[in-house]
């Protein structure tokens, strides 16, 4: 099968390599889409050579076909649509016993820890495959993990009637973070990023406000917005922290925009090491709680979208080959302007 392999950092080769053999308890998928996120630019870049094993497989946000199903799998039938819940836990360590697979002890993701889905066949448990209704094109599937990501932090902040919500980014995570927040009862919501594009996508997903830190002091207009005693939620979504001169990290930025009593929720996985305020932010009585992976949240996701409450195709900014998947990674890698996410799109057959 072809497959796009990571050799070594930033060392990306579309080639044919053996299809993995069907196992009691898996399924089968032709992946025919997979998405490129900020986690996968990070593999590319090698900051996680410590957990990942060259070569390797990226994607661990695919949607495909089921093609084989083991004898003993019920549920799922070849020919099905079908994205996966790419997180893998243990089911045994007391993180999993205490009802956080999403921090298991012992933590596996398909396209960090193992071969992922850019490829033509990858075979994963039956537990992890979730069907989509034939109507989702499936270029829109590989956001159902993404998405459900946004879905976990959500809940983790719990945004309630009328509050004040600035999300801090507005890259994949944090427009798909707008997407699903725009649905609940926020009285207003302020999307941050320095990219014209990327708030001008906020602007089409529902955001009240847009703020460029480098046009205006953002923590003084939410505070303005607010008349001045801040943002009842933040969620932090930012991978990358572009350095603004007097502006602070965003995490600075979040714990001083922040109301007494408020909550800041952390996302983003960024460097971030610039001094936080914390006396005033402890004066403030404030929550800082942080958010990971999903927790069941796919299948959730996955009907959002079918029943067109998300708008994947307004994040999802290009779609790519197979072939030219090691030139979408460097081109995410320079900080190609207007790209966000990134579908790649793999052939039933070889060309």
């Amino acid at each position: 099968m072809l497959a796009a392999v990571l050799e070594a950092r930033a060392k990306m080769t579309v080639m044919e390599i053996d299809d993995p053999p069907l196992r009691p308890g898996h399924v089968a998928i032709a992946p025919r889409a997979a998405g490129i996120c900020g986690t996968d630019l990070h593999v590319y870049l090698g900051t996680m050579e410590h957990r990942v094993p060259y070569p390797i497989v990226l994607g661990h946000e695919f949607a495909g076909v089921v093609t084989e199903v083991a004898d003993d799998v019920q549920g799922i039938t070849p020919g099905d649509h079908a994205a996966i819940d790419p997180v893998v836990a243990c089911g045994r360590c007391p993180r999993c016993i205490d009802g956080q697979p999403n921090v298991c002890d012992n933590l596996t993701v398909f396209g960090i820890d193992c071969f992922g889905g850019m490829c033509q066949r990858v075979v994963v448990p039956a537990r992890i495959v979730h069907r989509i209704a034939p109507s989702v094109p499936l270029h829109q599937g590989i956001m159902a993990e993404l998405y459900s990501v946004a879905v976990h932090a959500s809940r983790r902040t719990g945004v309630a009637t009328g509050d004040a919500v600035v999300i801090l980014g507005a890259g994949k995570v944090g427009l798909s973070l707008l997407d699903v927040l725009h649905h609940s009862a926020a009285r207003l919501l302020i999307s941050v990023d320095v990219d014209p594009t990327r708030l001008a996508i906020a602007r089409e997903l529902g955001a009240d406000v847009v703020l460029n830190p480098t046009e205006c002091d953002v923590v003084a207009e939410v505070k303005h917005l607010t008349d001045g005693a801040g943002a009842d939620k933040v969620l932090e979504a930012v991978g990358h922290p572009v350095d603004v001169p007097g502006q602070g990290t965003p995490v600075w930025q979040a714990f001083d925009m922040i109301r007494s009593g408020g909550q800041v929720t952390v996302i983003g996985q960024g460097e971030q090491i610039e001094k936080v305020y914390w006396r005033e932010f402890v004066l403030k009585e404030a929550t800082v709680v942080t958010s990971r992976l999903n927790l069941g949240d796919v299948p959730r996701a996955i009907r959002l979208i079918e029943d067109g409450f998300l708008h994947p195709d307004k994040i999802i900014t290009h779609r790519v080959p197979l072939a030219d998947a090691p030139q979408a990674f460097a081109d995410l890698a320079a900080h190609k302007p207007g790209m966000i996410k990134v579908a790649v799109e793999i052939p039933k057959d070889n060309p």
